[in-house]
């Protein structure tokens, strides 16, 4: 009987113990959080998006901690897609106008046969970066897209 109530007690006092890490990875799982949020509002999405993934992996069970951190995550995510959409975008007009450029004189040029091997490679490779711009900017539109329905 007494090895019983010794084995109980040693039992109840394991988990109290437990309990009281769990409240302290908490109250630490929420100070992350606090600190991703502060990355956020200053506009550091990868400093709020590698605080939020070692929140996820070092306190798997702050559960209320996890899904705050899961809405951050997003609105992060979101805010830098949006960035991005706009300096590609940017790029992306430049690009266009440099092209269209190009290619008149080229196309003039080659009218009197006068292009060069040279101008009309570099016609091509204004082509191929518009349109890699073109498709980063599809891209991250569609990633825009995807994560506001995720939001929903």
């Amino acid at each position: 009987m007494m090895k019983k109530i010794t084995a109980i007690c040693a039992l109840c006092a394991t988990m109290t113990l437990c309990a009281c890490q769990d409240g302290g990875n908490d109250e630490k799982a929420m100070a992350l959080l606090a600190q991703a949020t502060g990355h956020l509002e200053k506009k550091q999405y990868a400093e709020c998006l590698q605080l939020i993934d070692s929140l996820r992996k070092t306190y798997p069970k702050a559960i209320a901690a996890r899904k705050e951190a899961l809405a951050l995550y997003q609105q992060a995510e979101l805010q830098r897609a949006q960035q991005h959409v706009a300096l590609t975008d940017g790029a992306l007009q430049e690009a266009e106008r440099r092209y269209q450029a190009m290619r008149q004189q080229v196309e003039a040029l080659k009218a009197t046969g006068e292009a060069t091997a040279a101008q009309l490679t570099q016609l091509t490779r204004m082509r191929m970066l518009r349109d890699s711009l073109q498709t980063v900017f599809d891209v991250e539109c569609a990633k825009i897209r995807y994560i506001k329905k995720k939001m929903q």
